[in-house]
């Protein structure tokens, strides 16, 4: 748990920056020793390369490194997941017996081929956020003055509140990223490049956040005036969402304050007219039946269960009559694991990679939440595909539509 709530802001109170204009070459000029804004080494379609090709290079050698750990043929995930079987059927076990999680542990925790796989996939998110966070932080008064331009800067607007009483479960550092969403100035930088390596380099577009705003569903009355994405992070699905909705009013809304004070720099520079808010998923502050849509990408895990209830009955109050939600997480489309190794991974996550709900949230009613809220829940919505690795084969995803 941490303390350190250093949020960027504009003002004593809620800070409100607006603007309508397009980027222009005058912000551009304004901002000549921004950091980032310039893409000193260019960009590659909307991403923009990072300043230093040495961390770069460093950061393309890790993500090489997390595709041996977890993905391909080949590679260690492959290697845990037979030893786990070897070790059942040591035991006796058919390979699909449903292990107790204290059972699963006591069986893995100690095995060396199936922590040897766990060990390398946290060293490199570990040296994947000390990579970036340090190119970052030894450039923080470029990364703190191009942010502080960018507020005065559109289209687009942002609203941060450094009075918000931000709740102890936002304080954690979510995988392990130092500072967390809430606790560092810089967080929306080691964010964005950080999690490149969590989508083992097919996100540098933001393809994954695309495809999330392509299949999200609209009301049957074709009526998409107003868009919310709730735990927006750096906005990469909520400038999707505008992409794809470019008449509608857009929102993006997260607890950290850096987050959002990146998201709008990065909507900004990208032209693109999206609205930004520092506020809480279950306190939003909007008014009642305002939005036809809301939109969240792997929050619900990130929060615990208790909580997560109170934000579905927020989703439901802001969404009017006929609106949609479309959340999209680890259970929305397919159901929590019951055999041993998919236990361990949900253990070791939550024990080692900055997942403190992910075991009580292998146990969220997120169906009943929403039918409790006023909501018809559809189990078998539009398909959906959680992180993007290459593929664009997607599951049915729950679905939800206010009456």
């Amino acid at each position: 748990m941490i303390d350190r709530r250093t949020l960027l802001t504009s003002g004593a109170a809620v800070a409100t920056v607006a603007a309508t204009a397009s980027v222009t070459p005058a912000y551009a000029a304004e901002n000549k020793a921004a950091f980032l804004l310039d893409a000193p080494r260019g960009r590659e379609g909307i991403f923009r390369r990072l300043p230093s090709l040495d961390v770069q290079s460093n950061q393309e050698f890790l993500t090489e490194i997390r595709v041996f750990a977890q993905g391909g043929r080949g590679n260690m995930v492959e290697a845990a997941r037979r030893r786990v079987r070897e070790l059942l059927a040591e035991r006796g076990l058919d390979r699909r017996a449903e292990l107790s999680m204290e059972e699963v542990i006591a069986m893995v925790e100690n095995d060396p081929t199936v922590m040897t796989s766990a060990r390398l996939w946290l060293a490199t998110q570990q040296l994947t956020w000390k990579g970036v966070k340090d190119l970052f932080d030894v450039n923080m008064d470029q990364c703190l003055s191009e942010l502080k331009a960018a507020e005065r800067a559109g289209p687009g607007s942002l609203q941060l509140n450094p009075n918000l009483n931000i709740p102890n479960y936002a304080k954690h550092e979510i995988h392990i990223m130092p500072g967390g969403y809430v606790g560092d100035p810089l967080a929306g930088y080691t964010y964005h490049y950080g999690t490149n390596n969590f989508f083992v380099g097919h996100n540098k577009q933001d393809e994954n956040q695309t495809g999330i705003a392509a299949a999200a569903p609209i009301p049957k009355d074709g009526k998409v005036r107003r868009i919310l994405e709730i735990g927006c992070s750096i906005g990469q699905t909520t400038t999707a969402l505008k992409r794809r909705f470019p008449e509608a009013e857009v929102w993006g809304l997260d607890v950290g304050g850096p987050m959002v004070h990146y998201a709008h720099m990065r909507s900004a520079d990208l032209g693109t007219n999206v609205n930004y808010m520092q506020a809480l998923a279950e306190d939003t502050g909007f008014p009642d039946d305002h939005f036809d849509m809301v939109v969240s990408y792997i929050i619900l895990h990130e929060v615990p269960n208790s909580e997560n209830t109170k934000i579905m009955k927020e989703v439901s109050r802001v969404l009017r009559g006929g609106g949609v939600y479309y959340p999209v997480d680890f259970y929305t489309s397919f159901d929590p694991p019951k055999d041993a190794y998919g236990k361990f991974r949900r253990w070791w996550d939550h024990r080692w990679n900055g997942e403190p709900w992910a075991l009580e949230h292998m146990d969220y009613d997120l169906a009943g939440d929403l039918r409790a809220a006023g909501m018809a829940v559809d189990k078998n919505g539009a398909a959906a595909v959680i992180y993007n690795t290459g593929s664009t084969r997607g599951r049915p995803n729950l679905v939800a539509v206010k009456a």
